[in-house]
């Protein structure tokens, strides 16, 4: 594998639980629990994955935090 795709990889693991932490909190901001829940349950289990795992964690609670504590929230 070269670098370059390794890096990709590494790239896409660490952005997956940020982004999936973040259409968590969306979902239970906008009332769809069992959705927010899916969410929540694949994006820490992706979270527990990514190597640093402190860092895999930290992302996903951030992408938790953003979705679920937005700056303005949805009408």
């Amino acid at each position: 594998m070269t670098p370059w795709a390794l890096g990709l990889l590494l790239l896409v693991s660490w952005a997956l639980p940020l982004l999936l932490g973040f259409l968590s909190g969306r979902a239970f901001l906008l009332g769809r629990k069992r959705v927010g829940l899916g969410l929540l349950l694949f994006g820490a289990f992706l979270g527990l994955l990514v190597r640093p795992r402190p860092l895999g964690l930290l992302l996903f609670l951030l992408g938790l935090g953003l979705g679920y504590w937005p700056l303005r929230r949805p009408a």
